[in-house]
């Protein structure tokens, strides 16, 4: 009896003395098979425990990769929690590109964080928020993973499993505050509905993955609802798993799915009304965020638009892709290639859970794997393109590598089959498959591993930083014997874009912009309550901060800078912060402060790798010291890493200057007269 629960299975069929064949649901697979095919894998909760504890270590341990993440997240949820933090010009009213909706959830959470341990540590905050990342990214990740085991089958679900836990982009893309993880959180769960298999029947699948979909789109980032258009195709134009009987009891089929498509969206379309109405709270108008997003990055205009803050060559995102899933990433690419060969060469290699089209499970495969090409064509063809983008797609280039390396076992068994001069015994042929399975997946565990490393090794410093500014300098400081309204100042020249985030700062240091090479619009901070003295019935009224729904000054969407954000007065730094290499060279905006050892004492410093001036190949992956050593030592070439100095330093305190004495022109002695006169005042 035909199966209509399961998708079309990629599963290893049942062994015999020649091949290894795929299992089938289809109306001939008898009992005692279908007991032996069930799922095995890891149970929920052990997968899901295997994938807290390396998130754990990426909430405690990862670097913030990008300036986004902590001016546009990390700032406005500090500022709604402690009062205070840095504006960017997308949460002016002007222009509200970014979502309170999306902000306040964590902001609230972090409160809760420091309630629940007793703290006013704002670093402890800081990774709480991160771990609670790291426990809702192993959720949706052992429900992706157990969704892939029981419709894919057991091979597909241990590589993925393997693929997921140690991908370094998963490490990296996890616990981050963006959008973009928020939108790969619900990809994931997405997919454990949508690779289900399609069926008039099953109506429960469209609401929930379009449901989840949308919700990632219009609470996160609205273009990561592209990633659920194969599945709308699917629903609309694959019949599934119904007999050509089944579809004749009901011809207008495809209406009822039409129908059932169009409600599903408009369901996740309700998701809008509590985020419109947060933001109308915030922002006190009515403004539709996923719709600026939209028409600011779209339909922007000249002058406007991403491409302002930097374009990147075509290739930008094959390197990316590389350095995060290295193996993976090509496997991945070669999944449809290897779908199609896998159609002519080794037909039988994926069992047909349709009893009336042989090539229904192709068909059903191809729509598993396409989302990540869709994904990765369209914004291959964006001038403007970050690490981050890609994020969204991170699981389904796993999903993609673990399909393409079961093809490639039937492709291979197939091809070794045809050459009798070279055909194995059965015992062989599994030994070596496994052999090559396992060094294909053990050397990704292996670069990847490298690569984490190599990210913090190389540029974990500013983090270290600021952790000793916190946790011990600053305390040196006696902040509790200063006057309520002095401020600690602690500035920022060229290094303003690896800043952390408030949450890095004790209270009573405030950050201040000096000037540097970077012509671009800086942030400045949310207005507060001190702003705003003559308007105390502004602040007492609003039941949210002035700062996020009072028209700032300064601000504009072309990313033209605007002086007023810079202090210009450096002499009212008490620290600051700076990146220092053998290259650098000062410029009238830029000056070499860690050499002005007058007006600047270095308090730390940790070692920085000089990108520019390293070689790629060994900064992309780490390996230890000794080994660069003994290359340079058995090599006419210097080391190809290079390193500078990540420093905090403090201002000198100005050098009393003595009265310079000037001899008298001429002595002469004092009458009488003028003595009296002199003295006369203390008689």
């Amino acid at each position: 009896m035909a199966s209509s629960k399961k998708t079309p299975d990629i599963r290893a069929r049942k062994r015999t003395a020649q091949n290894e064949t795929s299992v089938s649901t289809s109306s001939t697979t008898s009992l005692s098979d279908r007991r032996n095919l069930q799922p095995r894998g890891l149970p929920p909760k052990v997968a899901f425990l295997a994938f807290l504890l390396v998130r754990i270590f990426a909430a405690l341990y990862a670097n913030i990769g990008d300036c986004d993440e902590v001016y546009n997240y990390w700032e406005p949820a500090h500022y709604l929690q402690y009062g205070y933090g840095m504006q960017t010009w997308e949460y002016s009213p002007e222009y509200s590109i970014r979502s309170w909706a999306y902000i306040a959830p964590h902001a609230y959470l972090g409160m809760l964080i420091s309630f629940l341990i007793r703290t006013d540590d704002k670093i402890k905050v800081f990774y709480g928020i991160r771990v609670i990342f790291a426990v809702f990214s192993a959720f949706c990740e052992a429900k992706f993973y157990r969704a892939v085991l029981d419709q894919l089958g057991n091979r597909v679900g241990r590589y993925i499993f393997v693929m997921l836990l140690s991908a370094a982009g998963m490490w990296n893309a996890s616990t981050e505050f963006l959008p973009s993880t928020f939108s790969m959180y619900t990809t994931m769960l997405a997919f454990t509905f949508a690779l289900g298999p399609v069926s008039s029947k099953n109506t429960k699948r469209p609401y929930k993955a379009i449901g989840l979909f949308g919700l990632g789109a219009l609470l996160a980032w609205p273009f990561s609802a592209a990633v659920g258009i194969p599945l709308v195709f699917e629903e609309l134009f694959v019949r599934g798993t119904e007999t050509n009987k089944t579809l004749a009891k009901n011809i207008n089929w495809r209406i009822q799915r039409i129908k059932r498509v169009a409600g599903a969206t408009i369901n996740a379309f309700f998701i809008i009304i509590p985020i419109v109405s947060i933001d109308y709270i915030f922002y006190k108008k009515i403004t539709i965020v996923p719709l600026n997003i939209i028409l600011y990055n779209v339909f922007g205009g000249e002058g406007r638009g991403p491409n302002l803050y930097g374009t990147e060559p075509w290739s930008y995102y094959f390197v990316n892709g590389l350095l995060n899933f290295n193996i993976l990433f090509v496997l991945a690419l070669l999944s449809v290639p290897a779908l199609a060969l896998t159609f002519f060469v080794d037909n039988g290699r994926i069992a047909s859970a349709s009893p009336t089209d042989k090539n229904y499970p192709y068909i059903i495969v191809l729509l598993r794997l396409i989302p990540f090409y869709l994904w990765f064509f369209i914004f291959i063809a964006q001038p403007h393109k970050e690490e981050r983008f890609l994020s969204v797609v991170y699981p389904l280039i796993c999903l993609n590598a673990a399909v393409c390396l079961f093809l490639a076992r039937g492709i291979f068994l197939k091809v070794e089959k045809n050459i009798n001069q070279i055909s194995l015994p059965q015992n062989r042929r599994k030994q070596l498959l496994t052999s090559l399975t396992s060094f294909i997946l053990l050397s990704s565990v292996v670069i990847s591993v490298s690569r984490v490393m190599a990210l913090y090794s190389n540029y974990h410093a500013p983090i270290l930083i600021y952790k000793h500014l916190y946790q011990v300098e600053i305390p040196t400081r006696n902040l509790s014997s200063l006057n309520s309204d002095k401020k600690i100042n602690l500035c920022l020249g060229k290094e303003w874009h690896r800043f952390p985030s408030h949450y890095f700062l004790p209270h009573g240091v405030r950050l201040r912009f000096v000037q540097s090479d970077f012509r671009g619009l800086l942030p400045k901070y949310f207005l507060e309550k001190e702003d705003i003295v003559n308007e105390e019935s502004l602040a007492q009224n609003s039941r949210v901060p002035i700062g996020a729904w009072k028209l700032p000054d300064g601000f504009n969407d072309r990313n033209q800078e605007n002086s007023e954000h810079y202090d210009k007065n450096i002499d009212r730094c008490d620290y600051l912060i700076d990146l220092d290499f053998q290259s650098s060279e000062s410029t009238p905006r830029e000056s070499r402060y860690i050499k002005n050892t007058e007006e600047w004492s270095k308090v730390t410093c940790i070692p920085f790798l000089d990108a520019n001036n390293s070689k790629k190949y060994a900064r992309a992956f780490y390996l230890p010291m000794w080994f660069w050593e003994k290359w340079t030592k058995y090599s006419t070439h210097q080391l190809p890493l290079q390193w500078g100095d990540y420093c905090l330093l403090k201002k000198q305190p100005p050098k009393a200057k003595l009265p310079e004495y000037k001899e008298p022109e001429s002595f002469e002695e004092p009458s009488s007269s003028g003595f009296f006169k002199n003295i006369w005042p203390y008689l």
